[in-house]
């Protein structure tokens, strides 16, 4: 089999894998005590994964099924962290919620859409704040370096003038770090792996 085909027989094979595993919304911790100002402050980003099932190719794949798992739910927490934010929210505060679960190399990145004066000045003019939910996650592309997840985020900002809803699909590239993963790249989906 040439290594063209094995590529796409283990691609295949992974989507079969993770076709089975969702993400679902679900708390990720009671805030119900904390007072009403810290919850506006530090949007809550959830995410969850369910079980897979294991296709026959499987045992080709470059990561186990519970790799796969972990990779998807990391992929789904960094995505909804990332699209959870408030303007009362210190820039810092945003990257520390990211920064455990993103790559030393994506720190750089990071840190530049942490402090973006002119999206800072309009969260703050209007007074928005918005909270993310992963609602779908799915391998959209796996070799034994990396893996790419599709994560769709279901966003609702609040604001001075009400509320409104928005979906946006993500691309995450997570990559074995200390025998787990870490994020090394987020981007539209339609930007397609960079």
């Amino acid at each position: 089999m040439s290594s063209r085909a094995r590529s796409t027989a283990l691609l295949a094979a992974a989507m079969a894998l993770c076709a089975g595993c969702s993400t679902l919304a679900h708390p990720s911790g009671d805030e119900s005590s904390a007072p009403a100002s810290r919850r506006a402050a530090r949007p809550a980003a959830t995410a969850s994964t369910q079980p897979a099932t294991v296709p026959a190719a499987a045992p080709s794949l470059p990561f186990s099924l519970a790799r796969l798992q972990a990779a998807t739910g990391l992929a789904a927490r960094f995505a909804a962290a990332w699209d959870s934010w408030s303007w009362q929210q210190a820039p810092a505060a945003w990257l520390a919620a990211l920064r455990p679960m993103a790559a030393a190399s994506l720190g750089p990145a990071l840190a530049q859409a942490a402090g973006t004066p002119a999206v800072l000045a309009r969260r703050a003019a209007a007074r928005q704040a918005a909270t993310a939910t992963a609602t779908s996650a799915s391998i959209r592309d796996l070799d034994p370096g990396s893996v790419t997840v599709t994560v769709t985020v279901a966003q609702v900002i609040t604001s001075a003038a009400g509320t409104s809803q928005s979906t946006a699909s993500l691309a995450v590239t997570v990559v074995p770090a200390s025998g787990g993963w870490a994020v090394w790249d987020i981007e539209p989906a339609s930007a397609g792996n960079s």
